[in-house]
Formats: C-alpha cells, sequence, structure tokens
C-alpha cells in the first residue's frame, strides 16, 4: 500500500519567492520583437495540440476522453541484488506491470492528461525482498495544460514508488531502497515572441518505504525560472535559475537551501546535429540542525551538454555530460560528474536495438560514510513488434562500483526479457 504522509506547511517566506520572482522579471531589458515563429501558447498552439491529439493511438474512447491500456510481464535475472563486493546474492525476479494513458480534451484548448504505471517486484529465492505494496512508474503523472493568451499554464502532479537502489549511486550492500516520491506544483509560460519567460513552483515529498533510510524523508519548495532569447531561427539563449528549500522530518541529515544561477544555449547547429549547453553558480547553505556534523557549505560551478546527433535515417546518437552537487544519502551532499552516451539503432525491420554507457565519479562531502566512488557500466536493450499488439523486449545491463571505502564497491549483471500486450 501506497505510504501517506501529512505534508509540512509550507516553509519558505513570502518574501523569498517574491524576491525570486521579482529577479526573473527584472532580467526581461528587451521588448518583445514582430512575430518570428507561432506562439507557444497562442492559439496555433493549441490548434496543433488539438491535431496532435487526433492522431494518437487509442485502444478506448469514453466520450472525448482517450485511453489506451496495455500489460507487461517481465523476467529479471540479477546476479547481485543486494549490491555487495561480498556474500553476492542472486535471484530471479517477476516483474508484472499494468499501463494506463488517457487524454481528456477538456476544451478545444485545454487538455488533461494522465499516464500511470502500477507493477510489483516477485523475487523467487529471497521473498524478503518483494515489493512493499505496489510500484508506481517514474512516468507517472496527471498533468492539466491550460492556454489563456500569451500564456501557457500547466498544473501537474507526478507521484514514484520504487524500491531499486540502482539510481543512486553512492548505495552499496542494501536491496530495498523504498522510497515514495511526489512532485506536484504549477508553471506559467509566457510568450513574448522573441523572448520566453517560465515561472514554475512544486511541492516536493519524500517517504521512505523501509526504516533504514527513513531519516531521509523531508519536504522541500521548489521555486524555478529561465528566460529565453531567440536570437536567430535556430539558436536560443537565456538565463535559468532554481531556489530549493529542504526540510528534513528528522534531525539527522542538515536542512539546506539549495540555489543557482546560469546561462545556456541551445542550438540546432546542423539538420541532424542539435546541442544545449547550460553552466553557472551552485550554492547549498545547510543548518546546523542535524545529527551529522558535515553542515559545511557547497559553493561550487555547475555544468551540463546534452548533444543529439542523428547520423542518418537509420542511427541516432545522445550524448550527455555534466558537474553538479546533489543532497546525499550517507552525507549532506554529494559532487557528481558524469558522462552518458546512447546510440539507437533502427536497421531492421521492426526491431529496435540501442545501447548505452555511462561513467560517474561521485564525492560524498562526509557524514555517515565518506566515500569516493567511481561508477561504470552499459546496456543492451532489444525491442522486438511481434504484432500490432504484442511488443518483446530483451535487456543486458551491466554496472560496476569502485569506491575507497572498503566493502562498497560491487559488480552486477542483470538479463530481463518482457513482453508487452497492447489491448
Amino acid at each position: 500500500m501506497i505510504p501517506f504522509a501529512a505534508f509540512r506547511s509550507f516553509n519558505c517566506s513570502f518574501g523569498r519567492v517574491a524576491l525570486f520572482a521579482l529577479t526573473m522579471l527584472c532580467a526581461i531589458s528587451v521588448r518583445a520583437q514582430d512575430a518570428v515563429r507561432p506562439s507557444l501558447a497562442g492559439e496555433a498552439a493549441s490548434e496543433a495540440r488539438q491535431q496532435d491529439i487526433d492522431r494518437l493511438p487509442y485502444n478506448l474512447l469514453v466520450g472525448p476522453v482517450r485511453f489506451r491500456v496495455s500489460a507487461t510481464m517481465g523476467v529479471e535475472y540479477n546476479d547481485n541484488i543486494n549490491f555487495a563486493e561480498r556474500n553476492e546474492q542472486e535471484d530471479v525476479i517477476l516483474h508484472p506491470q499494468v499501463n494506463l494513458n488517457a487524454i481528456w480534451p477538456i476544451t478545444q484548448i485545454n487538455t488533461l492528461t494522465l499516464d500511470l504505471g502500477i507493477g510489483y517486484s516477485i523475487y523467487l529465492d529471497h521473498s524478503e525482498a518483494d515489493t512493499n505494496g505496489l510500484l508506481i512508474s517514474p512516468a507517472t503523472q496527471i498533468s492539466f495544460d491550460i492556454f489563456v493568451g500569451d500564456f501557457r499554464i500547466n498544473i501537474h502532479d507526478r507521484p514514484s514508488l520504487q524500491q531499486d537502489p540502482i539510481a543512486e549511486p553512492a548505495l552499496s550492500n542494501t536491496v530495498d531502497y523504498g522510497r515514495f516520491q511526489n512532485t506536484g506544483g504549477v508553471s506559467v509560460l509566457w510568450d513574448l515572441n522573441k523572448i520566453v519567460l517560465t515561472l514554475g513552483y512544486d511541492h516536493y515529498t519524500y517517504i521512505s518505504t523501509t526504516s533504514d533510510f527513513d531519516y531521509l524523508d523531508r519536504n522541500a519548495e521548489e521555486l524555478t525560472g529561465t528566460i529565453q532569447l531567440a536570437v536567430s531561427s535556430t539558436t536560443n539563449i537565456g538565463l535559468e535559475s532554481y531556489a530549493v528549500f529542504n526540510y528534513y522530518d528528522q534531525n539527522i541529515l542538515n536542512d539546506s537551501t539549495d540555489y543557482s544561477v546560469g546561462a545556456f544555449i541551445e542550438s540546432q547547429i546542423t539538420n541532424n546535429v542539435r546541442v544545449r549547453v547550460a553552466g553557472g553558480y551552485q550554492m547549498i547553505d545547510f543548518e546546523n540542525s542535524g545529527f551529522v556534523s558535515d553542515f559545511s557549505n557547497v559553493s561550487d560551478y555547475y555544468v551540463n551538454l546534452l548533444l543529439t546527433h542523428r547520423l542518418n535515417s537509420f542511427i541516432r546518437q545522445t550524448i550527455s555530460a555534466g558537474h553538479e552537487n546533489q543532497l546525499g544519502v550517507n552525507s549532506n551532499s554529494i559532487r557528481l560528474n558524469y558522462v552518458r552516451h546512447t546510440i539507437s539503432w533502427n536497421i531492421i525491420r521492426n526491431t529496435l536495438l540501442s545501447t548505452e554507457f555511462f561513467y560517474e565519479d561521485a564525492n560524498e562531502s562526509g557524514g555517515f560514510i565518506d566515500e569516493h566512488l567511481h561508477r561504470y557500466g552499459g546496456a543492451l536493450t532489444v525491442g522486438y513488434q511481434l504484432t500490432p499488439h504484442v511488443t518483446l523486449g530483451l535487456r543486458y545491463q551491466y554496472t560496476k562500483k569502485e569506491s575507497d571505502v572498503p566493502l562498497r564497491g560491487y559488480e552486477q549483471n542483470r538479463i530481463s526479457l518482457d513482453g508487452t500486450y497492447s489491448f
């Protein structure tokens, strides 16, 4: 069953919110120019969206609401479910899941969408590791788009419940990293033709489903803002900023305020190459409110790169790289450098082949465990459209972690086979 906890009252003062919004608004110093493209929030955009809705595949129509329902059954072999350097545990895991996608054009220009994935994990040899209730896919969301003149307002809620520790590089020697996460809020896009302003607010909730990690339970208030200027038909430049106010339920890790401000450029360099580069300054200010004495502040740069390259009509690759600081699991923060590379090979009819490679270098700030780690690996995935209703998938994934702390490295191999039936 999905855990429930009362949301903490809004802890960010009105003054902080107002100051952040004023900073973003004052950055607009260029008057809007004559229209050079269709508005992202205008009538043309809403009509294009309506045409996209009409083309969406569906298998159930209830009045104006279109539904697409599918079911997936997966079988996975994992030779190290406990992410251990010694005494590794292997198992075969069953992953049933049901997916529901719905879209409701409430009016001609305002649309409500729902994407829901609910599943379960069954361990054949280690039943104690079975899912604590239902899993909720990270892709799950409910979203409502409202178009008003030059404004596009999006109201959203994105819940997720996962147990697999693979997404957290600092974790070792654990099977169940159960956590419920929810992000709900609103974003507003204001299209002034050559200038686009976006402001957003989200409330984030983290609830651990296991007592081993309940010290991570927290709430956060998140403010974001971007200003984008079209300098040509293929290139945009802009400013970006965020402020996050984190409040833990327990006094183990320290509450914090995370700020960043930077600039970005995104450009369609050629018909086949698109790039986005962003960078700036990040600061995390930790309060001396927790048991962990690691409360030194973070003052660092951040940078990230995203490159998409279509080599030809069959092969497409994506490269991402970056340097940033995040909240930690064993300490207040962790500094992360990463490189990821993905290639999609659409060279066989009805078959999609993809290859993935990644490298991570992470350094924790201290706390329970002061760890410097390297993690790297890759994956090979094959998808085959067997019939119009049935899709098969085969995936192999390899992950290796090297740590300067004894017994915290591991090596893991995972092989999975799944079938999806679209009703």
